[in-house]
């Protein structure tokens, strides 16, 4: 018996307002696949005079040589580094997110003392969960089914399985390990919202694994449901 068992599809969401930013709901958003090693891309000017064309060089970030004082003295196109900074990349893909709660406080007064530049110090953001895949027939990427057994029982603290249904086209796994910020929720190429929404009990029960995994709370109703799951799976 997994937490699909529990809550089937039907019970496992429910339908908002898409403008809500509500917890559990579902979003899109850009995903970077973190990598072991951060990468560095080294840019300079191609030339001295033509600060519009860049020449660089994509290579892993050293334990010793980088984000130290450096020498930014021909600035770049559309690239602003400032002394100690790299420009580091990452791959990404679009993902499916699940918002967080969160409680942010803004001050209109700070607002207008941090124009001109440190607008990013007192950002109306938003904590998300992405999700990523199980491995298909038709799709060999993602979790192996091996993993998404257990994690259906929820014996892994730091995965939550999110079934299939409308825009979620795949089953797939909320990663606690990966969570992000979108530093303004305005912005339609950072976030998309949907209708879609964890319905309160599943969301709770979400929660409250999230809290467990980050901070090691115990929810009583939670160690109740994993006891029941992982007896379930070990008659398997």
């Amino acid at each position: 018996m997994g937490i699909l068992q529990a809550y089937p599809v039907k019970e496992f969401y429910k339908t908002i307002d898409p403008k809500a930013y509500a917890p559990g709901q579902i979003c899109f958003t850009v995903v970077p696949h973190l990598t072991k090693i951060p990468q560095i891309l080294d840019v300079e000017r191609r030339n001295p005079e033509e600060h519009d064309y860049i020449k660089f060089i994509l290579r892993n970030a050293k334990p010793t040589g980088d984000f130290v004082a450096a020498d930014r003295t021909l600035p770049l196109s559309k690239i602003n580094l400032r002394t100690k900074e790299e420009l580091v990349v990452h791959r990404a893909k679009k993902h499916p997110c699940i918002i967080m709660p969160s409680i942010i406080n803004l001050y209109p007064e700070i607002t207008t003392l941090l124009r001109g530049g440190k607008e990013h110090l007192q950002d109306d953001a938003l904590f998300v969960i992405p999700c990523y895949g199980i491995e298909t027939r038709e799709d060999p990427s993602g979790f192996p089914p091996e993993m998404a057994e257990r994690i259906r029982c929820l014996i892994y603290s730091q995965f939550f399985p999110i079934p299939a249904h409308k825009i979620i086209t795949k089953n797939s796994v909320a990663r606690f390990d990966r969570i992000q910020v979108i530093r303004d929720k305005k912005e339609r190429a950072a976030i998309e919202t949907s209708e879609l929404c964890l319905s309160d009990e599943v969301f709770n029960i979400f929660f409250a694994l999230f809290l467990y995994c980050c901070a090691g709370i115990v929810d009583d109703d939670l160690t109740a449901l994993r006891q029941l799951t992982v007896e379930k799976y070990l008659e398997i």
